[in-house]
C-alpha cells in the first residue's frame, strides 16, 4: 500500500514568508534546511509524515528548474519507498515514465546530513502536481522529537484536495495506506465544499488545492489566522485558513 511520506508546498523565493506564516498559525517549523540539488527548505513534523516548505534562495544564485517551473502553493505528493530501484521499476511495468533514482542530502545541524532517494515521475504523467517517492536514509534527523509537537496542537496530515485531476490515473498508483486520503473533486464542488474562500484560489486545472490537517484545536485555529491577518471562515466542524500568497487553502478538523 501506498505510505504518506510528505506534501509539498512550493514558495519559490518566498520561503521567509512562508515559515513565517505557518509559525503564526502556531506550528514547530524545522530551521531552514539546504539541499544539494539547490533548493531550500522547512520542514512541519508529525508521526511519520510531514509537510514541506520548499524554495529558493532568495538572491536567485541557485535555481532548481524543477521549483522555479512549479506554481506556488500545494505542488508536490510524495509516497515512502523502502526501495527506490524497486520502485523505479514497478512504475515503469505499470506504464508509468519515472526518473532513475537519485541520491541528495541536507544538513542538519549539528546532528549530520539528513540524505534520501528519490523517484520521481515524469512532468505530466499525473496531472495536478508533482508526484514522487522517498527513501529515509537517516529518519531520525528529520522526524525529531522536538519538531513534532505543535502549539496549535495538529497531529496529522488527513487530506490532498485535488480539482479537476483524473482520478483513474491516480489509481493505477495503488491503494493507500489508511490515515490518509485523496479527495478528488469538480471545481464546483470543490467551491460548494470550501465555500466562500475557494473562489479566492486561481482557476488553474487541474491542480493540488487543499491540505486538511487534524487538531483537536480546530475552533481556535480562526483566531490565530485572524491575528496573522489571514482569510479564514468557520464551518461545520471545521475551519478554512486561505493562504493569498501561495494559492491555497488549509482545512483544519478534529
Amino acid at each position: 500500500m501506498l505510505e504518506l511520506d510528505h506534501l509539498v508546498i512550493n514558495t519559490r523565493f518566498d520561503t521567509d514568508a512562508a515559515q513565517a506564516t505557518f509559525e503564526r498559525l502556531g506550528f514547530t517549523v524545522s530551521p531552514r534546511g539546504y539541499h544539494t540539488l539547490g533548493s531550500i527548505n522547512h520542514a512541519i513534523v508529525f508521526d511519520g509524515h510531514y509537510l514541506e516548505l520548499i524554495g529558493l534562495p532568495a538572491d536567485g544564485r541557485t535555481i532548481r528548474e524543477e521549483i522555479a517551473a512549479s506554481p506556488l502553493g500545494a505542488d508536490g505528493l510524495v509516497f515512502r519507498s523502502d526501495d527506490p530501484q524497486r520502485t523505479f521499476e514497478t512504475l515503469r511495468a505499470a506504464g508509468f515514465e519515472a526518473t532513475p533514482p537519485q541520491s541528495f542530502s541536507r544538513p542538519v545541524e549539528p546532528h549530520g546530513d539528513a540524505r534520501f532517494v528519490t523517484v520521481r515521475l515524469a512532468p505530466g504523467q499525473l496531472p495536478g502536481g508533482r508526484v514522487y517517492f522517498c527513501q529515509h536514509l537517516t529518519p531520525e534527523l528529520v522526524f525529531r522529537d522536538e519538531w513534532r509537537t505543535h502549539p496549535n496542537g495538529a497531529f496529522a496530515l488527513a487530506r490532498l484536495h485535488l480539482v479537476d485531476a483524473p482520478q483513474d490515473a491516480y489509481a493505477r498508483l495503488g491503494a493507500l495506506a489508511p490515515g490518509f486520503e485523496l479527495t478528488f473533486w469538480s471545481r464546483a464542488a470543490f467551491d460548494a465544499h470550501f465555500g466562500a474562500l475557494a473562489h479566492a484560489l486561481s482557476t488553474r486545472s487541474p491542480r493540488f488545492a487543499a491540505v486538511t490537517i487534524r487538531t483537536p484545536q480546530w475552533h481556535e485555529i480562526g483566531r490565530r489566522a485572524e491575528a496573522a491577518g489571514l482569510p479564514f471562515e468557520w464551518l461545520e466542524a471545521r475551519s478554512i485558513v486561505l493562504l493569498p500568497a501561495f494559492d491555497t487553502l488549509l482545512e483544519f478538523v478534529p
